[in-house]
């Protein structure tokens, strides 16, 4: 397929009054994956990550962000070639196969309808913690609620408010940095200090690379970024420039947050409660005052993530409407008044809310990542097969040996994720499998019965 049919195929798609509104800027694009992001992250998921790779956070940031750089150059260069909503789904679809697109489409479904959750119940967690007479059920819904209101609104007031967010959560960063920095330097405690790093006495490396698992939870959002390819003017090439300066912002954030919290910890095993390890560490620094502002960050945090992971995750599918892979009819739907697809936005709400209240931080944070993983594994593929081997760009590097690492860091990640994680993943997996399979039977007969009425009718 020569290079841009894809393009036009989408572009007929939704030439129909079916489009959206296009008016974000590449500083919006970037300002969305740190809201998606979050740069307070590392916060609320430290003692998690912390105590899975056993004391060595700071390298499973490192791995992950190794990970997410090769597989987000890759999203770049298909956001290049198909600039639509879908992401992910589209990208298969158009450049492998549409039955390999229902396959990636389905695999980072996962991924996106767990993602609200997850930042619902870790916001709520935290409220909970700071105003205990509201249970958590009723956190859920007072954040949902609004959020799911901006969203239907419309784009342009969903990235003013996550703007306002993500300035918050980069202030909270900061704040914590000089307080952390200071407490170190005035205290008994060393600012270099290499085995916040690397200690050789529990290093492993399956723990690195279990704690990475979980750090890409934190990088997703990157990929997020282009789901929006149709609500802004900017190009292509630019929105992948985007996903790489959001990539690189983030590490910055996660890297100095996590080293100077394991140095304030000291050894892991002294973490009893992972959910409240980073609150303790808050508590030791700065007292009261530093402890409830970044809580109440930490809680903004998950409102912005929310935001954007609900906007992200109604994009794809629509996508997946378009192409009646899911039942058009509800999903391709777009408001005729905001040009946002409301019926998705709702169904992500509601989803999103259930399994706030219902579900475990670990196993949802475990099928997040492999929700993901799986995802960028099949964008990375698309890259070889699209660029390299439809198109006969001879660039190696560019085309074959970077989405070729990306593939393997992603799949052998994947592999590190608790087994039931695992088992969950895979039977997420198998259901798609066999409800794609039924409705493309039912497709071909219904296709095959209007036939036969018409062969009746025309003798």
């Amino acid at each position: 397929m020569p290079m841009g049919v894809g393009i036009i195929e989408n572009i007929q798609i939704v030439s129909d009054g079916q489009s959206l509104k296009r008016s974000l800027k590449m500083r919006d694009l970037v300002i969305f994956g740190l809201g998606f992001m979050a740069p307070v992250a590392a916060m609320s998921m430290f003692g998690i990550i912390t105590l899975v790779s056993q004391g060595h956070s700071v390298l499973s940031y490192v791995l992950g962000f190794v990970a997410m750089l090769f597989t987000a150059y890759s999203f770049g260069k298909m956001v290049e070639a198909y600039p639509v909503a879908g992401s992910t789904y589209t990208y298969a679809h158009q450049a492998l196969h549409p039955k390999i697109g229902f396959i990636a489409g389905w695999g980072v479904l996962l991924d996106y309808l767990l993602i609200p959750m997850l930042t619902f119940l870790i916001s709520a967690s935290f409220a909970n913690a700071l105003v205990p007479s509201i249970p958590v059920w009723g956190w859920v819904l007072i954040f949902a609620i609004p959020i799911t209101i901006v969203n239907i609104i419309g784009i342009d007031i969903a990235t003013k408010l996550n703007s306002v967010l993500v300035l918050f959560m980069i202030i909270a960063v900061i704040a914590f940095v000089f307080s952390a920095s200071h407490f170190i330097i005035t205290g008994d405690l060393s600012l270099i200090n290499y085995k916040a790093i690397y200690d050789g006495d529990s290093f492993s490396i399956g723990a690195v690379i279990g704690g990475a698992a979980i750090v890409i939870v934190a990088y997703l959002g990157f990929d997020a970024i282009t789901t929006l390819a149709e609500e802004t003017n900017v190009e292509g090439n630019k929105i992948g420039l985007a996903i790489m300066f959001t990539c690189v912002i983030q590490t910055v954030f996660y890297v100095s947050v996590t080293y100077l919290a394991v140095i304030l910890v000291g050894n892991y095993l002294t973490i009893d409660n992972p959910d409240t390890a980073f609150f303790n560490v808050l508590e030791t620094i700065g007292g009261g005052f530093l402890q409830t502002f970044i809580t109440f960050t930490i809680i903004a945090s998950g409102i912005a993530s929310a935001l954007a992971s609900q906007s992200a995750s109604s994009r794809l599918l629509l996508g997946m409407g378009r192409d009646n892979v899911i039942p058009q009819k509800f999903f391709s739907y777009i408001h005729p008044k905001y040009k946002t697809p409301m019926n998705n936005i709702l169904l992500m709400s509601i989803i999103g809310v259930i399994g706030a209240i219902s579900l475990d931080l670990q196993i949802v944070s475990d099928l997040v990542a492999f929700g993901g993983l799986l995802g960028f594994a099949f964008v990375n593929i698309c890259v070889i097969n699209h660029y390299y081997l439809k198109n006969k760009r001879k660039n190696i590097v560019k085309y074959l040996v970077v989405p070729l690492i990306g593939v393997s860091v992603c799949l052998y990640i994947l592999w590190g994720l608790s087994t039931a994680g695992k088992i969950v993943g895979f039977t997420w997996m198998g259901f798609g499998v066999c409800y794609f399979s039924i409705r493309s039977m039912y497709s071909k007969e219904s296709k095959k019965l209007l036939t036969d009425i018409k062969g009746q009718n025309i003798s």
